[in-house]
């Protein structure tokens, strides 16, 4: 029995989603952008403790490629880079640049495949003085972890029953809403309701972070024509004034029909304009 649950443990590992393994990453020696090599070397020992921290990533042979490469004169290309990682078995190599601005430090970061193929790329801006860490993380994210670089957001609203958007996409109803996974970035927020008017941000998501929203809706406003209507009800005829009675409304009619008629037959013909006539003294 306990060799059939060994079996079975085994199975399970051996059929695991290829996404749940560590996803092994190598760093190549960073280039100097006019900068002396020792900041160089410190920025990338940032960059790769920062690698280290992330999950489902795992640093591989970046030592042994650090070696191979300084035995290899010329090799800076990234065709000869990945040739010589994937001979020590390495698959994905992080190389990049360190330049140096204000007192920061600006990288160029490129995650290149077996086939010295760029397969994204990432730039950045690290300070000693503000974040550093949060700041390598992020650019570590977009760089290794481009479905993971997202935040939430929290929506909540006066009205119940209201329709909340994200980018034109229907997202959920009110009054509260939570979105997790939002890319990192500005979007594009509106929420609707049939008697309000509707409430239309732009909202940026912060990476690792939520935004919270505290939407307020206002009604839209009735015309008092429309209320009076809504409020008027129909009079019988004894309740109009006289004049908008049926007999008077009829009687009235008969007046200005016969009117009409009498005009009509009192009126003299024209006389023809072709018509000669001698006139004497």
């Amino acid at each position: 029995m306990r060799a059939l649950s060994l079996i079975a443990i085994a199975l399970t590992l051996l059929s695991a989603s290829p996404a749940a393994a560590a996803q092994p990453v190598s760093f190549a020696p960073f280039g100097a952008l006019g900068i002396d090599g020792k900041d160089v070397r410190r920025v990338q020992r940032w960059l790769r403790a920062g690698a280290a921290s992330l999950p489902g990533l795992k640093l591989r042979g970046s030592t042994r490629l650090r070696r191979k490469l300084a035995r290899t004169p010329g090799c800076r290309e990234l065709k000869c880079i990945a040739s010589v990682a994937r001979k020590l078995g390495l698959q994905h190599v992080v190389v990049g640049h360190v330049g140096s601005i204000g007192g920061a430090f600006v990288v160029y970061l490129q995650l290149v495949d077996p086939q010295g193929k760029v397969l994204r790329r990432a730039n950045g801006l690290l300070d000693p003085r503000k974040g550093l860490r949060r700041a390598a993380r992020t650019l570590l994210y977009r760089l290794l972890l481009p479905e993971r670089y997202s935040g939430s957001l929290k929506v909540k609203v006066n009205v119940e029953g209201s329709w909340i958007y994200l980018d034109g996409e229907r997202v959920g109803r009110g009054p509260t809403l939570k979105l997790d996974k939002v890319p990192v970035g500005t979007h594009a927020l509106r929420i609707t309701h049939e008697a309000h008017r509707d409430y239309v941000r732009f909202v940026k998501i912060p990476f690792g972070r939520t935004a919270k929203v505290d939407a307020e809706l206002s009604k839209i406003a009735v015309q008092a024509t429309e209320m009076r209507l809504a409020g008027a009800k129909t009079l019988s005829d004894s309740e109009l004034p006289w004049y908008r009675r049926w007999w008077a409304v009829a009687t009235f009619g008969v007046i200005v029909a016969a009117a009409a008629t009498t005009v009509v037959v009192l009126v003299p013909k024209g006389v023809d304009r072709d018509l000669s006539a001698t006139v004497r003294p």
